[in-house]
């Protein structure tokens, strides 16, 4: 499965340093940035959108990628991996939500409300 990057961007900037992993064409598996640590270095931050949905530091923008590479490789090993693609969107949303609801409260508010008046779909609980 071909792993597309892209820039991330939020309210339209696109932002440095900053990179969402897509398969599918659309579908976002992991965003990396950099950032600094407790310790004043720079490093990479890796969140993981599907599978665990975990999250890790690496010390270079290539070990990210190869985090990235590496454990969607063994999500496609999983049962949920195994099925389409576009079922895989129920972390990638959870994992949307809380970025939202951290980076861009007011969108996040007017989202939550659509959701409960029902003019956005909800998607459907996991079986």
């Amino acid at each position: 499965m071909q792993i597309t990057w892209k820039r991330t961007k939020i309210g339209g900037d696109e932002l440095r340093h900053d990179f969402c992993a897509h398969v599918d064409g659309n579908i976002t598996i992991a965003r990396i940035y950099r950032t600094t640590d407790a310790d004043n270095q720079d490093v990479w931050s890796v969140n993981m959108q599907v599978g665990s949905a975990a999250t890790d530091t690496c010390l270079t923008r290539l070990d990210a990628i190869q985090m990235v590479e590496h454990r969607l490789a063994h999500f496609l090993t999983t049962e949920a991996g195994k099925r389409d693609p576009q079922e895989w969107p129920h972390d990638q949303r959870t994992m949307e939500l809380r970025s939202m609801r951290q980076h861009n409260p007011g969108e996040y508010a007017i989202l939550v409300g659509e959701l409960r008046s029902g003019r956005i779909e909800r998607i459907p609980r996991r079986k």
